[in-house]
């Protein structure tokens, strides 16, 4: 028996503009399938009796192996669908269910004879609809996958009865039949790891290693907790530690993300995961999720000496009436000091806020931007805004349901040509209760603009995080200059992209445009904010500069008066009055004056990263001598000013470790 298990499909939304078009290169997030090799891996381990092979659609798209045309999902077909495969298994998200629908469509076109089976979150509370809807779905694996899945591959080898596996809906004499659900897995550690062999290891894909499942709390607009039927489990800390190293030594991995909603929920059981790992150092560095209500300071600095180097924290509303309405109940002064203190032990903290409950009210729009605001700020790292969903699992949409989503969201799809894409348009239109998340809730108390307008934007405001604390002070509130802000997106893009769907959406030159503008209106002409705007339109430009020409510099002592040199990467530089460091880092005014003619260079690594570099103006003119190849001695004394070989040596050692110059070698 042969199977073939695919991902679902996810956009990668923080490189998605609205001039992004139809047939244009689609950004994905790629990551390494953890889930389906687990699959794999256990049917393996009980001899199933069946070949799988794992796809992950997001990566091959990006490698261009899937292209963007009007075949885009027969291109898919092509690429999962083998000749002699007896199943088709796909991976199912909220976002894209709709490709994952017309992908198994396109399979049974091609194929009659092949069983298509979906699994995960989307379809898991409705599959007895998907079946009933869909003919070409012919089995939902729901919630927790491995046992299911090797009896379902029994059943299609003829030795057990579709009747008697839990959690599997299926379809008998054309009717569709749920059967009961299946108990959870009491210990993952009796799963097997997952095969990482079956996945291209060495793509460089996101790794986000299943160390939990389940969370027991109740937050009502969410429906993660009903699918884990609100059950906590963490697997050992000797199993985790052990599938951290294992794909450390043969893949070389030393960036993980545990993948778990609530990492921390047992406060005893974090401490004792980050004492073994402070013990036993594993030279791992690691990412996870939590609550600010289940952490504090004593943990936070003992998950930073262990190797935590990010946590996202879902706070959802900054406001402490919908904090109680949605069930989560967060305290938002702790969950500020939570945020300050993760960024103060070296953990990069990103927060998540929501907009657009069916109760919200101006009140509470302009209470989650502030805090939205307060926390990117005490962060100093990333917020996200989004808009919330219309889950079908969750309790708040059991309370609301379809009659309270009235407009498609304003939320970046794949852009596919016009061809690929009317299925998908005619799927999400004609059959809003399946789709319900690719919809908005109505919001009578706000006009739905304020909402829309918020759906893409975070990426953009946390690429220009330096402006916001000198900015805002300028108006009564964050909600004043949001309104002013949608206003003139809204216009600007009636102007300049007429016809758009995505009205209110912008790339971050349309923000720093705006805030331009808006200064212009305030009077303000100078001052520290006029040097950050500057500053910010600098890295934007940036982004279009070349990558370096070589990596690897030489060693610091290798460069004398005889080296020579030559330019590696291409730059951007501009004068400031202020140290822009020191304004990023909001330290007193008296601190942020330049000493001297500040110069700021902006350039990309050698992992084609824009940064910065402040220099003295003897160093700018240094830099910007290097045309062709030149000896130091002839650089040094080609420029003019007032000269110190001793400095304008380490003013040369310090452009080639940063890349922006390299020594030139005889070949």
């Amino acid at each position: 028996m042969k199977i073939s298990l695919s991902s679902s499909l996810h956009l990668n939304h923080g490189s998605m503009t609205p001039d992004v078009g139809g047939g244009d290169r689609i950004p994905m997030m790629s990551f390494v399938p953890v889930g389906l090799l687990s699959l794999k891996a256990y049917a393996d381990q009980v001899n199933a009796g069946a070949q799988i092979r794992v796809a992950e659609l997001n990566s091959l798209i990006n490698a261009g192996r899937i292209p963007n045309d009007d075949e885009f999902y027969e291109h898919i077909v092509d690429t999962i669908l083998a000749e002699d495969d007896d199943l088709v298994g796909l991976m199912t998200d909220a976002d894209s269910l709709h490709h994952t629908l017309i992908i198994s469509e396109r399979v049974k076109s091609r194929r009659p004879d092949v069983k298509v089976c979906l699994g995960g979150p989307a379809s898991s509370p409705m599959s007895t609809l998907l079946l009933d809807t869909f003919p070409s779905v012919d089995f939902v694996v729901r919630g927790e996958g491995e046992h299911t899945f090797v009896e379902l591959i029994e059943h299609l080898q003829g030795r057990r009865n579709a009747a008697g596996i839990l959690g599997l809906t299926w379809r008998d004499g054309g009717k569709a039949v749920e059967n009961a659900h299946r108990p959870q897995e009491g210990d993952l550690d009796l799963l097997p790891v997952p095969d990482f062999s079956a996945y291209d290891m060495a793509s460089g894909a996101p790794l986000y290693l299943d160390v939990g499942r389940g969370c027991p709390f109740k937050c009502s607009f969410c429906a993660t907790a009903p699918f884990w039927k609100r059950q906590y489990r963490m697997k050992s800390i000797e199993r985790i530690v052990h599938e951290a190293t294992l794909v450390r030594d043969t893949y070389g991995r030393h960036q993980i993300n545990f993948s778990h909603d609530i990492f921390t929920c047992d406060r005893r059981w974090t401490l004792e995961f980050c004492d073994y790992l402070i013990k036993n150092p594993i030279n791992v560095q690691w990412t996870c999720s939590t609550r600010t209500d289940i952490i504090d300071p004593e943990v936070l600095e003992k998950m930073a000496e262990a190797g935590c180097v990010e946590i996202y924290y879902g706070i959802e509303s900054g406001s402490a009436e919908l904090q109680k309405k949605i069930d989560k109940g967060l305290d938002l002064d702790w969950s500020r000091h939570i945020v300050q203190t993760t960024a103060q032990v070296g953990i990069r903290p990103v927060t998540g806020f929501i907009l657009g409950y069916p109760f919200e009210t101006t009140q509470t729009v302009g209470d989650t931007l502030k805090r939205f605001f307060e926390y990117l700020e005490v962060g100093g790292y990333r917020a996200h805004m989004f808009t919330l969903s219309p889950f079908p699992e969750s309790p708040m949409y059991k309370k609301f349901g379809v009659p309270y989503i009235d407009r498609p969201a304003e939320y970046y799809d794949l852009p596919l040509t016009a061809g690929a894409l009317e299925p998908s348009l005619r799927m999400k239109t004609d059959l809003p209760h399946i789709f319900a998340s690719t919809y908005r809730y109505k919001t009578p108390d706000v006009a739905s603009r304020l909402i829309d307008a918020s759906e893409e934007l975070s990426a953009r405001v946390s690429m220009l995080r330096s402006l916001w604390p000198y900015l805002l002070k300028h108006y009564e509130s964050p909600l004043d200059f949001y309104q002013r802000w949608v206003d003139w997106i809204e216009a600007y893009n009636d102007r300049r992209r007429p016809g758009t769907f995505f009205r209110h959406q912008a790339e971050a030159d349309d923000l720093l445009e705006f805030v331009e503008l808006e200064l212009e209106r305030l009077g303000i002409k100078t001052g520290e904010i006029t040097d950050l705007v500057r500053y910010e339109r600098l890295k934007l430009d940036g982004r279009y500069l070349p990558s370096p020409k070589r990596v690897g510099v030489p060693m610091a002592e290798a460069i004398d008066t005889d080296t020579l040199v030559e330019r590696n990467a291409g730059f951007l530089v501009s004068e400031f009055d202020h140290n822009i460091q020191a304004l990023m880092a909001r330290r007193p005014g008296e601190e942020t004056k330049a000493d001297g003619r500040r110069w700021v260079v902006i350039f990309k690594t050698a992992d084609d990263q824009l940064t910065t570099l402040q220099v003295s103006e003897r160093t700018r003119r240094l830099l910007e001598s290097v045309e062709s190849p030149v000896r130091v001695r002839d650089l040094v004394a080609g420029v003019e000013g007032e000269a110190g070989l001793s400095r304008d040596l380490v003013a040369i050692q310090k452009l080639a470790q940063v890349g922006l110059l390299s020594e030139v070698r005889p070949s």
